[in-house]
């Protein structure tokens, strides 16, 4: 749901409201939902995922709207301005600290502590490590946790499994963290490609494919994002061998 599809659906469950008092609301709704987004932006989120989880703590538009319209008929505009003052605090608050932090947290230990179940897609493994090497990406900490050489539909490949979580225990990974990781001798006619093997807003798990000539002995994985850039290099296990 869109900031404007909220706002309109709030509007519309207020009643009997003149423009100007109408107006009135949608103006205090969208400057509180501006001084949530705010504070989640400072937390490194992006702003297309801070508007919607702001949204979605704010709870539901037409409740909202008949709370807001009873408590204009019985005390006028300063309690309506009171009452969406508490209904959005209390509500980020139970978002933030209930999930985008317990929740976050978790997933995050998780992936940072523990050995993520990343699901092979080869058809055929060749040799396979269980590895632990890390990289800081931006906020974030990209974490390679397996390494596979193998076949996919008569294609060697080496299939590198890997996470991502924020470096404080309680942030949001970046959203899509894949999309700003290169394999070296990834090509444009593999035909398998890597893809989120889980998503949440504590951590990201997915695996990426290059494609190694007999002779290689590792890969290494680039990271490119806002004139920041980063690279490790990833052994590639010995042929027969699984750690």
């Amino acid at each position: 749901m869109t900031r404007q599809e909220f706002l309109d659906q709030v509007l519309s469950s207020l009643g009997r409201l003149t423009a100007e008092e109408r107006e009135n609301v949608r103006r205090e709704l969208e400057e509180h939902v501006e001084d949530r987004m705010e504070a989640l932006l400072e937390m490194g989120w992006d702003e297309e995922l801070a508007e919607s989880r702001c949204l979605e703590a704010m709870g539901d538009p037409a409740e909202i709207g008949r709370e807001l319209a009873r408590q204009y008929r019985g005390r006028g505009w300063l309690w309506i301005g009171r009452a969406a003052v508490l209904l959005t605090v209390v509500l980020c608050v139970q978002a933030l600290l209930g999930i985008g932090v317990l929740f976050n947290a978790w997933d995050g230990l998780v992936v940072r502590t523990l050995r993520p179940q990343i699901t092979s897609m080869l058809d055929e493994v060749e040799a396979e490590a269980q590895v632990d090497l890390r990289m800081d990406i931006g906020s974030d900490v990209l974490r390679v946790v397996r390494v596979s050489v193998g076949e996919v539909e008569n294609q060697r490949v080496a299939e590198i499994a890997m996470c991502a979580y924020d470096r404080w225990p309680f942030g949001i990974v970046a959203h899509n963290c894949e999309n700003w990781i290169t394999v070296e001798g990834l090509g444009d006619d593999v035909r398998i490609h890597g893809g989120p093997a889980s998503r949440t807003y504590g951590a990201e798990c997915w695996q990426m494919y290059a494609l190694p000539a007999p002779e290689d002995r590792s890969v290494v994985l680039t990271y490119s994002r806002y004139g920041e850039t980063a690279s490790l290099e990833v052994p590639l296990p010995e042929q027969g061998g699984t750690v």
